[in-house]
């Protein structure tokens, strides 16, 4: 045969070198035992490859290690057959988007196992603005320095600037011993930031010498002003005085409209400095305003309007409150206005050569006749009485209204009213002009009231239905209410008896009436649940012997009733005597103050006395021929026992009712003296010696 290769099998190196180790010891015991030469005859020849000399794999990335928060980096292996990354990953190249050490084993053609190097991923956070902060004032006199600085942010760049321009990029903290308004950008690998805000230092110097300007005369009539001055600068605060008092105005500028000395002064970090000269401002008084009256007239005439309080060619009449020029010629303590269609306001004042007093307003009224008037219902046109409707129109100036009804005046002075009664409304508007009357009218319809019902009150003893009544309305009039002020009525509750339900107290009920939609006010209605009495009765004895007394007891009311009133000395007290001729139930009513009622009764037991004759002669002539016992049969229980002489039982009977004919065994038993025993079971034991006589 011819030699050939065994295959290598794929296995890390690590067991291909103890297999070649294996190998070599092999070879070398053949060849201490004399076969080394048989071995080396041998068709097939073991061929091993080592796996010291691999080549350790590389990891490639498609861009720089630190990446942004968000982003991601290519890593990629060397070539080989087969991957496996720390992170579990088999492919080639895996996508890299948080932060670690990343490692790869990477088998070859030969089956040798590499393992790359660390590569680490770092990811760089995005940048936030910062607010500088600062401990010094931002504002100092002729020199000094400001300390800013901003929170340190991982991987940032400061960039400090002022005025726009870089002046410092060593950390995040910079001291600005030069004025100027001051930034801070930062920066890193994934773009930069401004500072939220900006931080302005200042550095002031003293306030040279400086005076109060006025622009314009000093001395002005009321109502005019002159506006003051001083010299404008930044970062200063102001302050105005008159007459050496502090007054209001923080600005460099003042409206000063009162008379006086006005100084100022201007504060900053070096001090306040005062101005070196002021400013004396004079008020001149004005005329006192003239008096006038309106004027009203009527369309297309001329009005003429009168002033008093100044001298002839001293007055001043105007179109206007305030500016313009005055009328031409209108110097008088009159004018004649032209031909006015409409209303118009004049102003006139008086001058004494300097100042010019107020200017008073002069109404020039033009009237025409009123236009007709059209007249509206705010609410229903027909309601009960005691209730109102809103009638009105628009409204209009300078004119008097009158509300007629059924065509007479009613009332005046406004655009509404509130009828409240019935009939026909109708409104005249008027002025000196004439007279208009409404285009329309409205009929108001008020109902009658009705007259709120009589009611009855209802009671219940105890717990129960009560039945309230009221007259006073119709059948389906009747509105009753669980209270005085609920909207809702008692549903189905419309009839003059109204049935409670079930009540445990007394409460109050209420109930109208409504008649053409007008319902009366609410009357109370009590519905009265009273305590029932609970009767009591007990006797002094149970039972009498027929012909005796004995007196009942009763309470738990007010007053009391016995019945029957037979064998009861006062059927009425709560304490009778009562002396029945037989057994009897007395029945107790009881009523308290409510006329509520119990009942009770008793029984009084009247026990019938035993009437035993000791003889009677059973001859058959049919008187006397039985042994007769009067009112046995009251007790029904009682045994009859008779003996002879001799102590022998001859008769013995319950229930005994005077049957005994003198017999034993159905034969006449001889005349002679025989013993009886009657027994009352509980009660007695009677005994005695009955004859038996012709």
């Amino acid at each position: 045969m011819e030699g050939k290769s065994l295959p290598a099998k794929e296995s890390n190196c690590r067991n291909w070198l103890c297999l070649s180790a294996f190998l070599i010891t092999l070879q070398f015991f053949i060849a201490f035992s004399g076969y080394s030469k048989a071995l080396e005859e041998t068709p097939y020849a073991l061929q091993v490859t080592s796996c010291s000399s691999a080549v350790k794999p590389k990891i490639s990335l498609n861009g720089p290690s630190t990446i942004c928060t968000g982003g991601s980096v290519l890593l990629t292996a060397s070539a080989g057959k087969s991957y496996k990354w720390n992170t579990g990953a088999t492919s080639r190249s895996i996508t890299v988007t948080q932060p670690g050490e990343y490692t790869v084993e990477v088998v070859d053609e030969n089956g040798c196992v590499g393992k790359s190097d660390v590569v680490l991923v770092q990811v760089a956070g995005k940048l936030k603005a910062p607010r500088i902060e600062y401990t010094e004032p931002l504002i100092v006199c002729e020199k000094g320095s400001l300390k800013m600085t901003v929170p340190e942010q991982e991987g940032a760049t400061y960039v400090w600037k002022k005025d726009g321009v870089p002046v410092y990029d060593k950390s995040n903290e910079y001291t600005a011993s030069e004025a100027g308004a001051y930034t801070v950008e930062l920066s890193n690998f994934c773009g930069y930031v401004r500072s939220s805000n900006k931080v302005e230092f200042v550095i002031q110097e003293p306030v040279t010498a400086f005076k109060v300007e006025a622009a314009g005369d000093l001395a002005f009539c009321k109502g005019g002003s002159v506006k003051l001055s001083l010299p404008m600068y930044k970062n200063m605060t102001y302050a105005w005085f008159k007459d050496g008092k502090p007054i209001s105005g923080t600005s460099h500028e003042l409206i000063a409209d009162e008379a006086g000395m006005y100084t100022a002064e201007i504060t900053n970090m070096c001090g306040t400095f005062r101005s070196s000269t002021g400013q004396q401002v004079e008020l001149l008084e004005l005329p006192k305003p003239p008096t006038a009256e309106n004027v009203v007239g009527c369309t297309k005439k001329t009005l003429t309007l009168q002033a008093t309080g100044g001298k002839s060619g001293m007055y001043r009449w105007y179109t206007a409150e305030k500016g313009g020029a005055p009328i031409a010629g209108a110097d008088g303590p009159s004018f004649t206005t032209p031909v006015l269609s409409s209303s118009t306001t004049y102003y006139v004042a008086v001058t004494n050569g300097q100042c010019e007093s107020e200017r008073v307003a002069v109404k020039a009224i033009i009237n025409t006749k009123p236009e007709m008037p059209a007249i509206e219902a705010k609410g229903a046109l027909e309601f009960c009485e005691g209730g109102a409707v809103e009638l009105q129109s628009a409204v209009y100036k300078d004119l008097d209204y009158i509300w007629l009804r059924d065509g007479k005046e009613y009332a005046s002075g406004s655009n509404t009213l509130h009828a409240t009664e019935s009939g026909v409304y109708t409104l005249k508007l008027q002025n000196e002009c004439g007279a208009t009357l409404s285009s329309n009218s409205i009929k108001v319809k008020v109902w009658p009231a009705p007259d709120a019902p009589v009611t009855h009150d209802g009671i219940s003893c105890g717990p129960g239905k009560v039945m309230l009544a009221a007259i006073g309305g119709a059948a389906g009039e009747y509105r009753w209410y669980q209270d005085a002020t609920s909207e809702a009525v008692i549903p189905g509750a419309t009839a003059a008896a109204f049935e409670t339900p079930v009540l445990q107290s007394s409460r109050t009920y209420y109930v109208s009436v409504v008649r053409n939609g007008c319902e009366t006010e609410r009357v109370p209605v009590q519905a009265y649940v009273y305590p029932v009495p609970v009767a009591v009765a007990s006797v002094q004895d149970l039972e009498i012997d027929s012909g005796q007394s004995t007196q009942l007891f009763g309470s738990g009311g007010g007053s009391y009733s016995w019945s029957p009133a037979h064998g009861l000395d006062d059927p009425t007290s709560a304490t009778p005597v009562a002396t029945p001729d037989q057994t009897t139930r007395y029945t107790l009513t009881v009523q308290n103050e409510q006329g509520c009622e119990d009942t009770v009764s008793v029984v009084v037991e009247v026990r019938q006395l035993l009437v035993i004759p000791n003889a009677f002669s059973p001859n058959g002539d049919g008187v006397n021929d039985t042994w007769e016992i009067k009112n046995i049969e009251y007790y029904p229980q009682a045994r009859v026992e008779i003996y002879n002489r001799w102590g022998n039982l001859i008769f013995d009977r319950t229930s005994y009712r005077s049957e005994w004919d003198g017999t034993y065994r159905g034969a006449a038993l001889p005349v002679s003296t025989y013993f009886y025993v009657i027994t009352v079971p509980g009660k007695a034991k009677f005994t005695g010696y009955l004859n038996i006589v012709n």
